[in-house]
């Protein structure tokens, strides 16, 4: 009786001590918009992709032309196939960290044949970032593990590749901007 008293606690303390190892607590996505929003866009995309160039900053413009009704959560899905998918969706993250992962985001979109390690720094110096907290988050790969929870996040979903989109829990086709601005918005009356 005496031992099986000493190996609950010991039972109790392993299993803590193991289901909180690896654990990435951090897996929130970039949110734009309010809070408690009636419409709920979450966007799984790939900095890299040519589609998601394309449509991720439409996305994001309507979010932003309507910020009482939508919220947007971006969560990044980078392909194995593109080079430097995974690394500026980190350096995103690290961006964000300091305020501006958004207008990281739209210059990733924007300059997608240019990616690669000195443009992720250049970028973050010419948003005036702190370079030196940007190069320590990039170096460690302090946002690995979220990135990771997102593509992982993504899969359960069966995301069939990006940009995809959900609404309200739906996956939905991209129909342009014009349409989708119409459909969020006759989804929150």
């Amino acid at each position: 009786m005496k031992n099986k008293i000493i190996l609950i606690p010991i039972f109790i303390l392993s299993t803590l001590v193991l289901t909180s190892c690896g654990k990435v607590t951090d897996i929130k996505p970039m949110s734009l918009g309010d809070a408690d929003a009636p419409v709920v866009i979450e966007e799984f995309s790939d900095v890299q992709c040519p589609a998601c160039g394309q449509i991720s900053p439409q996305v994001e413009d309507v979010a932003r032309s309507n910020p009482d009704i939508v919220r947007l959560d971006f969560y990044h899905f980078p392909l194995p196939y593109h080079e430097f998918a995974f690394i500026g969706a980190e350096a995103a993250e690290c961006a964000g960290d300091q305020g501006k992962g958004w207008e990281y985001l739209a210059q990733e979109y924007a300059n997608q044949t240019s990616l690669s390690n000195d443009f992720f720094m250049t970028l973050a110096e010419n948003l005036k970032l702190n370079t030196e907290t940007f190069k320590t988050c990039m170096d460690d790969h302090i946002k690995k593990g979220k990135i990771q929870q997102h593509i992982l996040l993504g899969k359960e979903r069966g995301i069939p590749g990006t940009p995809t989109l959900f609404v309200n829990g739906q996956m939905v086709q991209w129909p342009g901007a014009d349409q989708f601005d119409a459909y969020l918005k006759s989804l929150a009356k």
